[in-house]
């Protein structure tokens, strides 16, 4: 009877090593961020990172990116984005962060912080904005940029 629940600890503690090397552990670089808002969509465009994930052989590999600043990263953003002041921004991240901050930026600096409830936030004010989201996760963190046109 021992052998047989030591048979069993041992499966179970196995299934669940194995479970975590296929999880969140093992993405090779941070995860994809969709923003969006009631009626509209767009990925937003990975900028500067650091990112550490497992090899499932003891050892880990880690990397850095770095990437220039917000409002120059967004010429990527494949989309737009139209929206309304005052309405709901949704991140969606392909695994959720542990932590998220959010900045609006003006021409060449950050301007200010942006108030964040979870993974959500609110426009606050007219434009075409740039917003800096940054993200972390156990693995490491991410800084993402999107521009949204704010009617």
């Amino acid at each position: 009877m021992k052998k047989i629940l030591l048979f069993i600890l041992f499966a179970v503690i196995l299934s669940a090593c194995s479970k975590q090397e296929n999880g969140v552990n093992n993405m090779k670089k941070p995860p994809e961020l969709i923003v969006s808002s009631s009626s509209n969509k767009v990925k937003a465009v990975l900028g500067t990172y650091s990112w550490t994930y497992d090899n499932g052989d003891g050892t880990s590999t880690g990397s850095e990116a770095d990437s220039d600043i917000p409002p120059r990263i967004v010429r990527l953003q494949t989309s737009s984005l139209n929206t309304e002041l005052g309405s709901t921004i949704y991140l969606d991240f392909a695994n959720p962060p542990k932590g998220v901050k959010v900045n609006i930026w003006s021409n060449s600096q950050q301007e200010r912080e942006v108030k964040v409830e979870g993974t959500t936030f609110e426009t606050d004010e007219k434009g075409y904005i740039v917003y800096e989201i940054y993200a972390n996760w156990d693995q490491g963190s991410a800084h993402y940029a999107v521009k949204l046109n704010i009617q």
